[in-house]
């Protein structure tokens, strides 16, 4: 079993993405759970870009050198910042040339002949090779060059010094088979390769930088480059925990294994995703909040009987989305008798399904939440005495001022509560936080949140943590988000409560199972 490099791009190739920048304060810290994630190289920024990545570049370094990861930095082939940039690496570090081979970037640099870049690169390799740890000499846009030309130029960066040639797919425009003829047809071409380390940089612009990369690493490549999340230019990159995943899961067909540990891939991509102010949406693979969700009845029944039927035991990496069933107008009585075990209500019969079924499909929702399932079913499975009813939001308004947000919800129990915080976001959980009552306090926390939608039509993810029970997943459509946060906070709440009482009430022995009492 080969062991595999993992170069993480994200604080540089995502941070250059359009619309992203990691700040001076976030990229050390990023840096750190990408070294606990058992990532080997992390590519800290290009830092003679900007002042501002000149200092976090300097920052992340330092905090790197007490890891188990190494520094990389990207630079331009001139020689000043060649030795300004080997300088904030020290002794251990990586140092990132890239420079373009095929005609389209030569052109655009310069008009630049083949000869010419070649004389350029072997002086800057050359130049870098001694002043730092190791040289990797990135082949930019490769996948367009001329391949006699490409072979060329890694002979030549090897022979000057370079340590790892990193070849890109920069506009990402390789199939797989390609991919993996390119980079058979590198290792027997080119001799230094024997020394030498050799790397794949795959952008996403065709959804087929993960797939690229696999490709790659099974054609014989000893490093990937990758993101959290696919974070990139334009499209992005091949993913971190794509690449993680699969090789973790193919070893027959890979042959290579990574040092990544695959249980903190779901907490370094909400990280990452936070920091740069995204959500990764609902369809995201392994770390998506609609991966382990099941509306449809075929789906739900499969799921009832083993977790394996939709969740292969592979795929289930620590911290992700949890698994829930989402009951909405595709369910079946499958769905809605599982909802009844989760939400405390105990086994139902067909009969019972089949009645609260009919009520879903006629209530029109995209998703049915535990608050409104309660309801729906009250009429075939009223709550006993002792059970507090499910309090539901009658009217909700929020009000925003400079730096404070200010919320109000009226409940079916006749209160109002009022919730205040510098966001909307931690206004609404603390007016959620103020409905605990009936013997049932608690602590509320808001551990994942994830937005979608514009003009009125939103959808949002939340997982809510209560007390110390694992967190609730809980979704809502509607037009105000501040009110669909609030919702779903009660959905956790009014399971919470519910959970409780009844586990009271039959520990008390006040109340027979549902098998029981038919």
């Amino acid at each position: 079993m080969r062991r595999i490099t993992v170069f993480d791009t994200t604080l540089r190739d995502g941070d250059q993405a359009a619309g992203f920048a990691f700040s001076q304060n976030e990229k050390p810290p990023l840096a750190l759970a990408l070294a606990e994630a058992g990532v080997d190289i992390v590519e800290a920024g290009f830092p003679f870009s900007s002042d501002a990545d000149f200092y976090a570049c300097r920052e992340t370094a330092a905090v790197l050198r007490g890891s188990s990861a190494k520094a990389a930095m990207m630079c331009r082939a001139k020689s000043t910042e060649i030795r300004g940039t080997a300088n904030l690496l020290g002794e251990s570090g990586i140092l990132h040339l890239t420079l373009p081979v095929s005609d389209a970037h030569l052109a655009a640099a310069g008009k630049l002949s083949h000869l010419q870049l070649l004389e350029q690169a072997v002086k800057a390799v050359t130049f870098a090779a001694g002043l730092s740890f190791a040289v990797e000499a990135g082949a930019e846009d490769a996948t367009r060059a001329d391949l006699n030309f490409l072979c060329d130029y890694c002979e030549a960066v090897i022979a000057a010094g370079a340590t790892v040639v990193n070849i890109a797919d920069t506009l990402g425009i390789l199939a797989p088979p390609q991919m993996k003829t390119l980079i058979q047809t590198l290792r027997t071409r080119v001799s230094g390769f024997e020394q030498a380390g050799l790397s794949v940089h795959c952008h996403n612009d065709f959804g087929l930088a993960s797939a690229n990369t696999l490709a790659a690493v099974e054609a014989g490549c000893n490093q990937v480059e990758a993101t959290v999340g696919g974070l990139g230019e334009r499209a992005g990159n091949a993913a971190l925990e794509e690449i993680a995943v699969n090789l973790a899961s193919h070893p027959e067909t890979y042959r290579a294994a990574t040092g990544i540990r695959l249980e903190r891939l779901a907490d370094l991509t909400t990280a990452f995703c936070r920091s740069a102010g995204i959500s990764l949406g609902p369809l995201k693979p392994l770390t998506g909040w609609n991966v382990h969700a099941h509306a449809s009845g075929i789906h739900q029944r499969g799921a009832a009987v083993s977790e394996d039927n939709y969740s292969p035991e592979s795929a289930r990496i620590s911290g992700r989305a949890p698994e829930r069933i989402v009951l909405s107008r595709h369910s079946g009585k499958a769905g809605v008798r599982l909802a009844a075990e989760q939400y405390g209500l105990g086994e139902i019969t067909d009969d019972e399904a089949e009645r609260i079924l009919e009520q879903i499909k006629q209530s029109g929702k995209r998703t049915v939440g535990a608050t409104e399932f309660y309801h729906l079913a009250a009429e075939f499975l009223p709550l006993p005495s002792g059970v507090p009813q499910p309090v539901c939001c009658l009217a909700y308004s929020e009000y925003h001022y400079d730096q404070y947000s200010r919320v109000m919800a009226t409940l079916s129990d006749n209160r109002t509560v009022v919730g205040e915080g510098l966001t909307a976001e931690k206004a609404v959980v603390d007016a959620a936080r103020k409905c605990s009552g009936s013997g049932c306090d608690f602590d509320l926390s808001l551990s994942r949140m994830e937005l979608n939608g514009r003009d009125g039509h939103y959808r949002l993810y939340a997982e809510i943590t209560i007390s110390d029970e694992p967190p609730a997943a809980a979704e809502r459509s509607g037009a105000i988000p501040g009110r669909l946060l609030f919702e779903c906070c009660l959905d956790a709440i009014n399971r919470f409560r519910q959970l409780k009482s009844m586990l009271l009430c039959r520990n008390a022995k006040l109340l027979p199972t549902h098998r029981e009492e038919k």
